[in-house]
């Protein structure tokens, strides 16, 4: 065998070994490419979800600091179990039919 012949031997099996080696990183990096991205979409999620959850305990700590006002506790007692203050006359709902 010459050496042009032994080039062109070479050469199917060169691009043979590229192409195997191409498929085998395929197989292994399309799978950990595909679960890097659900990753960060899942992050991304619970990132909203987070910070609705944030703004959702703002409003609750606000809605608790206010219900502990003495305000708040004076029109508690006032609407719902029909106190009055010294000297002044209850006020009695009259239903209609």
């Amino acid at each position: 065998m010459n050496l042009k012949n032994k080039g062109k031997v070479r050469q199917p099996l060169r691009w043979l070994g590229i192409g195997l080696l191409c498929t085998v990183l395929l197989v292994t990096l399309v799978p950990r490419i595909k679960t890097i991205v659900e990753l960060s979409e899942r992050k991304q999620a619970l990132l909203e979800q987070k910070a609705e959850l944030e703004k959702e305990q703002q409003a609750l700590q606000l809605e608790l600091e206010q219900a502990d006002s003495p305000e708040n506790i004076e029109r508690i007692a006032r609407e719902q179990l029909g106190m009055v203050r010294p000297g002044e006359q209850p006020l009695i709902p009259v239903l209609s039919r």
